[in-house]
């Protein structure tokens, strides 16, 4: 049963995208949105971490959990258009470059290795934590300009480095803790 658990909390944080959306479309209150991305992160922790305890962290794993995030910020993405609509209309800039990073290091991963990426860098982990920071205070707290701008900061300093890594690799780097730590895991 324990070694199911990470599949669980993966999945787990796909079904969380959906339900943000139906959130959003029902008018929950702002603050409701608050626990579904802290569940949502902390699924996202501790899948990986179960996953190594047990003995079942496979590259399909990691692999499934990356697309997984991808489909869970992609909700919520969409419900941040509903909630938040003028100011990602007024910071769309800092959206596009934000989207565009993440396609970038989707396309360099794929054309150069024919995989999706699971590098789990520090960076990317600390990008991890800063999307539950400035998601909550714009979902939760109506926050402005400055949770997109400060994202599409981090965005850039993480995906460049998951970019980079890639560029630098002789094999798909998965699970690598940092640019320096590159030629030890590939």
């Amino acid at each position: 049963m324990k070694r199911h658990l990470p599949v669980a909390l993966t999945t787990l944080r796909l079904l969380l995208g959906p339900l943000a959306l139906a959130g959003a479309q029902l008018h929950w209150p702002r603050l409701m949105f608050l626990p579904l991305l802290v569940a949502g992160t902390l699924s996202d922790i501790y899948d990986g971490v179960l996953a190594r305890r047990y003995g079942v962290a496979t590259p399909a794993l990691r692999r499934y959990d990356s697309v997984t995030d991808l489909l869970y910020y992609l909700f919520l993405l969409v419900v941040l258009g509903r909630l938040c609509h003028a100011v990602l209309v007024a910071n769309w800039r800092a959206v596009a470059l934000i989207l565009t990073l993440e396609a970038a290091v989707i396309l360099v991963c794929f054309f150069k290795f024919g995989k999706y990426p699971a590098t789990h860098s520090w960076l990317a982990k600390f990008y991890g934590l800063y999307l539950l920071f400035s998601l909550g205070a714009l979902l939760a707290f109506n926050a402005g300009a400055w949770a997109i701008v400060s994202l599409a900061i981090v965005a850039t300093l993480a995906d460049g480095e998951i970019i980079l890594m890639h560029l630098l690799s002789p094999v798909p780097p998965v699970d690598v803790r940092s640019i320096f730590h590159r030629s030890r895991k590939g």
